[in-house]
């Protein structure tokens, strides 16, 4: 398990990011008269989260670990590009950057570069793999891989909770939960609780969908030299 928790330590800040998708904050977003859709069902949602196409969104994330009292804030810049290429170019507390591209995920900071294959862990596999599954709107597959809970809060201003527990056994020995909350196609937050006690809060704003890059630029975004964190 020492040896899980080590590579996931690459793994779980990504994961914390893609499995919330990309419900789309802003206006410009999926939609031609610039109208939030409010999801009602399990099956609207995942209609909506098949759309977002390339992703350029800023992050804030709280960990509240059990061996501290104070969380560790980090913040920064998140990157995605259909199908399968995610980057977390965090600038607080240090500068360091988290790319995930063809099966690995290559982590950078100030102290060097490590490489970790997802092939080793099948924790970690599952885990972006469900990703994918996620981003293409494949229900089937989601409802394979997790025990889900959705609803909607109509009488809340249209307010959504999302909730998804792992069905397998290892990973549930990493991941309690995840749960997700928003309003119309805005995602607010999202919650994640590990089984030792441990949990994530992350927040979204600045969100922009359906972008597309260049070769240049995705060679530029989808590395460890981060693009400038502006968007």
């Amino acid at each position: 398990m020492r040896r899980a928790r080590t590579g996931l330590a690459l793994i779980l800040p990504i994961f914390w990011v893609m499995s919330g998708a990309w419900i789309p904050s802003g206006e410009a977003a999926n939609g031609s008269n610039g109208e939030a859709r409010t999801p009602t069902n399990l099956d609207s949602l995942m209609e909506l989260l098949s759309t977002s196409g390339g992703v350029r969104a800023r992050f804030q994330e709280s960990r509240h670990l059990s061996i501290l009292t104070d969380p560790i804030e980090t913040d920064g810049m998140l990157y995605f590009a259909p199908p399968d290429r995610l980057a977390r170019h965090a600038n607080r507390p240090g500068r360091s950057s988290i790319v995930v591209e063809a099966g690995r995920v290559t982590f950078g900071d100030e102290t060097g570069q490590r490489t970790f294959d997802l092939s080793s862990s099948v924790v970690a596999r599952t885990l972006v793999s469900n990703l994918m599954v996620v981003f293409r709107g494949d229900l089937e597959s989601l409802r394979a891989r997790h025990l889900i809970s959705f609803h909607p809060n109509g009488g809340n201003g249209g307010g959504w909770t999302l909730e998804l527990e792992p069905r397998s056994r290892i990973v549930r020995g990493i991941i309690e939960r995840v749960r997700f909350t928003g309003t119309g196609r805005q995602l607010t937050a999202m919650e994640t609780h590990e089984s030792n006690g441990d949990r994530t809060i992350l927040r979204f704003s600045d969100i922009e969908t359906g972008l597309a890059w260049d070769t240049s630029e995705l060679e530029r975004i989808f590395s460890l030299d981060p693009p400038d964190a502006t968007p």
